[in-house]
């Protein structure tokens, strides 16, 4: 399912202001090479960004995202402004007459790798060295504003111990586990998650019933819509949902607590009143057993009781089953006039359930 309306995914309604980075919270770095990494601020720890760099973990505590950050010697950072082609001037140079000679460059192959290795130790900053690479240039005076900024990124992006720092909203996570691991999240673009929400018609007290198979993506893309009243109900495999991604977006409690989840072994299941009775002169220990296994018949008795409610106001698809089979267990859940939607990243399964539910007549368009 492919979209273009990314509206819905750039206006995050969790966060919508500025903020900072706290401790314990998760972010995304990218660094100069446009590789990206998740870090988890941990307090008096060391994060380390291989050959640019380490620096101290409480030296994030307190920064805004969005911006760019130089990592110092010593294990500092401190806010660094990267070059781009907004000061880039009109002038009559142009690159006619260049030749890509390296006898341009004065500097010896000994003196740039000295300086390289002085940039590693931190003796010397990437500026700097930048500097040196441009000023001994013959062909830099020459070069046009755009070929000076152009080359002066490359060497940035080169010799720079800088980052930025961004937030794990829903946009940045899509947009990270797109590249680095397309597969984890099914595949799906921000721009198709935008449509997906859209389609679903999400709103603040919805009540939404969701299958994610994407590692947690769709169903954190979800709590950042709803708010108080509105529930996000996943159904999963195996005993725990494995909703990995979540866990990297910051939600606090009371986001967490809008979540239900409930694996398929018990969508049919009928609970027997608790029944789990103590020993004579029990011990601490089965006091404690016994405390947790009430807490847990409670929890799921509440949770299936709330699945049984029905009554959806949507139910939303990205599974690794076939479709069909999904929307047959658990359409008499989703309430009349509601939206269903299916994501798949392949055609094939998407035509096939088009074809069966426009034949059915419980469905329209």
């Amino acid at each position: 399912m492919d979209a273009m309306n990314v509206d819905a995914m750039n206006v995050d309604v969790m966060n919508v202001d500025p903020t900072v980075v706290k401790g314990g919270d998760h972010v995304i770095i990218r660094m100069p090479s446009t590789n990206a990494k998740i870090v988890c601020v941990k307090p008096d720890t060391t994060i380390s960004l291989g050959k640019f760099g380490s620096f101290m973990a409480n030296e994030l505590i307190g920064q805004t995202f969005g911006h760019s950050y130089e990592i110092e010697k010593g294990g500092t950072i401190k806010p660094h402004q990267l070059s781009g082609f907004d000061d880039a001037g009109i002038t009559e140079a142009n690159n006619q007459k260049i030749n890509d000679d390296p006898s341009a460059q004065k500097l010896t192959f000994e003196q740039i790798e000295e300086l390289k290795a002085k940039g590693l130790a931190g003796d010397v900053s990437a500026q700097e060295i930048i500097s040196s690479l441009t000023e001994n240039n013959e062909s830099f005076a020459k070069k046009t504003e755009f070929s000076k900024s152009k080359y002066i990124q490359r060497k940035q992006r080169k010799f720079m111990k800088s980052f930025v720092l961004l937030e794990a909203t829903v946009y940045n996570m899509c947009d990270f586990f797109f590249v680095v691991n397309p597969t984890k999240i099914r595949g799906i673009r921000s721009d198709s998650l935008s449509q997906v929400l859209s389609l679903g018609n999400v709103y603040s007290t919805a009540r939404v019933l969701a299958v994610d198979d994407g590692q947690g993506l769709l169903i954190g893309a979800l709590l950042t819509r709803i708010s108080n009243g509105g529930l996000v109900f996943g159904v999963h495999t195996g005993d725990v949902g494995n909703y990995d991604i979540t866990r990297y977006m910051n939600f606090p409690t009371e986001v967490k607590d809008r979540l239900r989840t409930l694996p398929w072994t018990k969508l049919h299941h009928k609970m027997e009143p608790f029944v789990d009775v103590l020993p004579d002169s029990p011990s601490e220990q089965d006091i404690m057993g016994h405390e947790r296994r009430r807490r847990g018949h409670a929890k799921l008795t509440e949770t299936i009781d709330t699945l049984n409610e029905g009554q959806f106001d949507a139910l939303i698809i990205s599974t690794n089953f076939n479709p069909i089979s999904v929307i047959k267990k658990l359409v008499p859940y989703l309430g009349g006039s509601r939206m269903l939607v299916v994501y798949d990243q392949c055609k094939e399964p998407l035509i096939e359930a088009y074809a069966q539910l426009r034949e059915s007549t419980e469905f329209l368009n």
